[in-house]
């Protein structure tokens, strides 16, 4: 839930800023980011007896030291006004993954049983993103499970290959036949 209301306050802060803008916007959320891994301060925004405009003059004041442009400020005041301070982790997710997509960079994870070498990697990351029309920085997971999969989830997009899969395919194909 967290997320998608994350997701309209960036969209919402987008529409009338540019990509440089976006880009501060980035920097100190990412510093509130960073900030919120801190107990101390989670207790300060979560607590019931600190009111909203305390907390937001605590954030304005102490963690930016008001080194931020009006925009900014406003859009604190926005989301402490609407008691929403809590989602600050996912808005320096959101506006991440809104700069990616404008910048048409995305991260895809391959899901396979063994390491690949470096160069197999960076050839993945060539051809699945000239096919997909984007940059791909390719992470590589490895889990003991006989398939490949590509998953880039900012666009929606899986790609994946199993054994099983393939002797079921081929097993239900053959029984069709006859």
């Amino acid at each position: 839930m967290k997320e998608l209301i994350a997701k309209r306050y960036i969209k919402a802060y987008a529409k009338g800023a540019s990509l440089e803008e976006m880009y501060e916007l980035q920097k100190m959320l990412s510093l509130l980011g960073a900030a919120f891994e801190i107990a101390k301060f989670r207790e300060i925004l979560t607590a019931p007896s600190v009111s909203m405009q305390e907390k937001e003059k605590f954030i304005l004041e102490n963690i930016l030291e008001n080194k931020i442009s009006p925009k900014q400020i406003n859009f604190i005041k926005l989301l402490s006004e609407y008691g929403r301070l809590e989602i600050l982790p996912q808005l320096c997710i959101e506006v991440a993954s809104y700069i990616a997509m404008l910048n048409k960079e995305y991260i895809a994870t391959l899901i396979t049983p063994s390491a690949y070498e470096e160069s197999v990697l960076k050839e993945f990351e060539e051809k699945f993103g000239k096919k997909l029309g984007v940059k791909l920085a390719l992470e590589q997971n490895v889990v003991e499970n006989a398939g490949i999969k590509l998953v880039v989830e900012d666009l929606g997009v899986e790609i994946s290959f199993s054994k099983e899969k393939l002797i079921q395919d081929l097993k239900s194909h053959i029984l069709k036949a006859f």
